[in-house]
C-alpha cells in the first residue's frame, strides 16, 4: 500500500468522525479514532517506516512549510493520537468494556497520559477510580475540572534543580512560571479571563503570536511569527510575566540554528510546550 492508498482508507473514518464531532459521543470517538489507528499501525509494521516521519507523509506539508505540497487535512497531531489509542487498546471490545458512558472525547484526551504513559499511568484503585470519573454523568465541565486538579498534582512541571543547565537557567524559569500562570489562567471564566487580560495589556492580537511562537519551539522545522511593534513596545503596560516569556521567544526566534531551543528542549519537554501552547489557543478561543 502507498501512502495514497493509506490517505484514501482513513479519509472515510476521518470525514466521518469530523462530520460527527459535535455531536458523537466519547465512546464513538474512541472507536472511530481506534479504526483510524488501526490501519496506520498496518501500514508502520508493513513498511518498517517511524510514526512520526508517516504522519508528516500523510499530512504533507509541515506548520510553516513552504512549497511542499499538502496531501490530506488529517494533521500529523490527529494521526498521532489515533495510533496511540490503537496501541492503548487491544481492541474495540476494550473500549466498549472501559468506556462504555463515555460522554465527550476531550476528557479522555486530557486523561490519556494516566492510561499510556509508564511514568504517570494510573494502576489499580486509582485506574479505578478515574474510568468511573470518565464513564459518570457527572457534566463535562464538572469532569474536566477534576482532570485538572490530577493534572496538577500528579504532572504540573516542578522547578528541579537536577536538570540544570545554567546558560539556560533563565528561559527554563520564565517557562515554568508563565506556564503555571497560564494553567491557573485558563481555568477561570471568561468574564475572570478578560479582566486578567485587560489588566496585563494583552491584545488579543499579540496572544495569537505567543501561541504561534510557542508551537514554534516545540519542534524544528516550525515557522516562528514576527511580534507586531506597536502591541509590544518597551513603555508597555504589559506585565513583566508576559514581557518575559515574549523576550525569550524573541530570542529563540532570533536564533541561527535550532542548538539553543534543542537545549532548551532538554529542559522542558517538548509536550508541556504542546499544551502551552493550546492553553494559549483555548485563552484565544474563549474571548473572541
Amino acid at each position: 500500500m502507498d501512502i495514497n492508498s493509506l490517505i484514501k482508507q482513513i479519509t472515510p473514518f476521518y470525514n466521518e468522525y469530523k462530520l460527527k464531532s459535535k455531536s458523537i459521543s466519547g465512546t464513538n470517538a474512541l472507536l472511530i479514532m481506534w479504526d483510524i489507528g488501526d490501519v496506520i499501525k498496518d501500514y508502520v509494521n508493513q513498511n518498517d517506516v517511524s510514526p512520526n516521519s508517516l504522519y508528516r507523509e500523510v499530512y504533507g506539508n509541515s506548520e510553516g512549510g513552504t512549497n511542499i505540497t499538502k496531501k490530506s487535512w488529517i494533521t500529523r497531531e490527529f494521526q498521532s493520537r489515533c495510533y496511540r489509542i490503537r496501541n492503548m487498546f487491544e481492541d474495540r471490545n476494550q473500549i466498549y468494556s472501559d468506556f462504555p458512558t463515555l460522554v465527550g472525547f476531550t476528557s479522555f484526551r486530557e486523561c490519556m497520559p494516566f492510561l499510556e504513559n509508564e511514568k504517570y499511568k494510573f494502576k489499580g484503585d486509582e485506574r479505578i477510580n478515574l474510568l468511573k470519573l470518565l464513564n459518570s454523568n457527572k457534566s463535562k465541565s464538572f469532569i474536566l475540572k477534576e482532570i485538572r486538579k490530577l493534572q496538577a498534582d500528579k504532572i504540573g512541571i516542578k522547578n528541579s534543580r537536577n536538570q540544570r543547565l545554567i546558560d539556560l537557567e533563565f528561559e527554563k524559569t520564565t517557562f515554568i512560571d508563565f506556564y503555571n500562570y497560564i494553567y491557573r489562567l485558563v481555568n477561570k471564566n471568561n468574564e475572570e479571563i478578560l479582566a486578567h487580560l485587560s489588566e496585563d495589556f494583552i491584545e488579543t492580537e499579540l496572544l495569537k503570536i505567543i501561541a504561534k511562537n510557542t508551537s514554534a519551539l516545540s519542534t524544528d522545522g516550525l515557522r516562528f511569527f514576527e511580534f507586531n511593534d506597536d502591541l509590544v513596545k518597551k513603555d508597555s503596560a504589559i506585565s513583566k510575566i508576559w514581557i518575559n516569556y515574549i523576550n525569550i521567544l524573541k530570542d529563540f526566534k532570533g536564533q541561527s540554528d535550532p542548538k539553543k531551543i534543542r537545549r532548551f528542549r532538554r529542559l522542558i519537554p517538548p509536550e508541556r510546550i504542546v499544551k502551552l501552547a493550546d492553553m494559549l489557543n483555548n485563552l484565544h478561543l474563549k474571548i473572541e
